[in-house]
């Protein structure tokens, strides 16, 4: 008797186990995808637009927010893409801070855990924010920011076009010859027939002997 109440608590036990991990594994994930959908749906329309910062921040992070064991990386960077096209409008410094910042709070994370199924594109989408920052506000805070994340994305995947041409034009940016001729060779290695990067890479190197020339001359002039 003993024997079959053991058998039946077990049972029990085992298929509210079952019923337990099938709702973590596939009910939370389903149901937080489904909230960040219907938000930005939302947010499509004419009664959710966002009246302000704080708005959008408060809708976006429903969702966000909402306890799963996974999926929250690919919401993130969906995030990550609905702010860089929120940022490419923008030419107001504060917003444009606010935004990046908000952003941050939950991709600092996942950046820091330095992995994840697409980690590679999570590097690139910090990089392309910053740099659009940056052209907008002029703050060279953002152009840094935007060359670090680039930079490694390039160590991650050495022959990854994004993080290439990103740190590519970061370069050019900061008008740093040696640092673009070095990218810009790399590209054109991967991809020989790309016109704009040849022009560039020519500026570039035309750039760089010129200042050898200079030094040069102000080394021999200096020794007469």
């Amino acid at each position: 008797m003993e024997d079959r109440t053991y058998q039946r608590v077990l049972a029990i036990i085992i298929v509210a186990a079952i019923f337990g991990i099938a709702a973590y594994g596939s009910y939370l994930p389903m149901r937080k995808a489904q909230m960040f959908i219907a938000t930005l749906q939302g947010l499509q329309t004419k009664q959710g637009q966002a009246t302000s910062l704080q708005d959008l921040e408060s809708k976006l992070s429903t969702p966000l927010d909402y306890p799963s064991p996974i999926g929250q990386e690919e919401l993130v960077r969906n995030m990550a893409n609905s702010i860089l096209s929120f940022v490419q409008q923008s030419n107001d410094a504060s917003s444009t801070a606010a935004l990046i910042g908000y952003l941050n709070s939950y991709y600092d994370p996942i950046l820091n855990a330095g992995k994840g199924m697409s980690f590679g594109q999570d590097l690139y989408l910090e990089g392309a924010i910053n740099e659009i920052a940056f052209a907008n506000t002029g703050d060279p805070t953002y152009l840094a920011a935007a060359q670090k994340w680039y930079t490694e994305g390039v160590t991650l995947g050495p022959n990854r076009p994004q993080a290439l041409y990103g740190l590519f034009d970061i370069y050019r940016a900061e008008s740093n010859a040696t640092g673009t001729i070095a990218v810009g060779t790399t590209i054109l290695r991967n991809w020989p027939t790309d016109t704009n990067i040849q022009q560039a890479m020519a500026l570039f190197e035309m750039m760089a002997s010129s200042t050898v020339k200079v030094t040069t001359t102000t080394t021999t002039t200096t020794g007469k």
